[in-house]
């Protein structure tokens, strides 16, 4: 019996969402899902940055990018995101929750204003666009990638914000996958670090 297995991790046309994707992980997880044929949607707060991004990956790989800049760490962001993807795409097969912020500030140190804003974006805003996408990623069976951080895990000095943000997302990545699993949607955390 002859098996073809060279499509079995394809990701060619596939709809993935990225955000944080305008540099660091979230543009090499960009350039990774667009070198392999997927389309792919980032967003982060500044416009121009994303719009930069868009250009230097579609030069170097060529394919379908765009940007949709919107600030998650704010619900004005997420709902101008969610809403835009709800009017341009039919599904999302991929969502990868990058977009994170980390505070060098202990307990005593750190503002509660700062607080909020950190589990804001690292916590509040993967949910968000999890309840958001997840009409998207059942149509599609999709994925959902949350990068969470190997200081989710553990710990380190003066990263109170960071580390409880991380932790949170970890357990919230196993409830999604326990809770959507059945809908064929899977949800899997990495922790880099």
């Amino acid at each position: 019996m002859d098996m073809d297995f060279s499509n079995l991790f394809s990701v060619a046309g596939k709809t993935v969402v990225i955000t944080g994707g305008s540099r660091g992980i979230g543009e090499m997880i960009a350039a990774g899902f667009l070198a392999n044929g997927a389309k792919v949607i980032i967003s982060s707060r500044k416009a121009d940055a994303c719009e930069e991004t868009v250009e230097r990956l579609k030069a170097k790989y060529g394919g379908e990018i765009y940007a949709i800049p919107s600030d998650v760490g704010q619900m004005v962001g997420i709902e101008h995101l969610a809403n835009t993807l709800a009017e341009r795409e039919e599904k999302v097969d991929v969502l990868v929750n990058n977009a994170g912020v980390m505070r060098q500030a202990g307990v005593e140190e750190m503002s509660t204003v700062d607080w909020a804003h950190d589990m804001a974006v690292n916590l509040t805003a993967p949910f968000l666009m999890i309840r958001a996408a997840l009409p998207h990623l059942r149509v599609a069976r999709g994925s959902i990638v949350n990068i969470g951080s190997i200081e989710g895990l553990g710990s380190n000095p003066g990263h109170a914000s960071y580390c409880a943000s991380k932790a949170g997302l970890h357990g919230l990545t196993r409830a999604v996958a326990i809770d959507h699993g059945g809908d064929g949607v899977r949800c899997n955390a990495v922790a880099p670090g």
